[in-house]
């Protein structure tokens, strides 16, 4: 599977389980890739979708058994670390 192929079916993937648990009709422009890796066969992304609110998706698709997941995560926190903040969290042990 190349990895325009994956991005297509990672996609439509989503579009199913949008529509049959969460009743969220997409089609396939209104989806991202927002991030991508493949390592040794296996692929991994994360879409999300403007009409997904602050879920987004994961899918996985394992070479070896050609299987594709589909995880469903709601962002809960949000929350910035910089300047002082963040120098404090790379040199003291907790």
């Amino acid at each position: 599977m190349t990895s325009y192929e994956f991005e297509v079916a990672a996609k439509n993937a989503v579009i199913e389980v949008l529509e049959e648990y969460y009743d969220i009709m997409v089609s396939i422009k209104d989806l991202e890739l927002v991030w991508f890796t493949h390592v040794v066969g296996n692929k991994k992304c994360l879409i999300y979708g403007h009409e997904m609110g602050k879920m987004y998706a994961e899918v996985t698709y394992l070479k070896e058994s050609m299987t594709m997941y589909v995880d469903m995560y709601r962002k809960v926190q949000h929350e910035a670390f910089a300047g002082d903040r963040l120098a404090e969290l790379t040199t003291a042990l907790k």
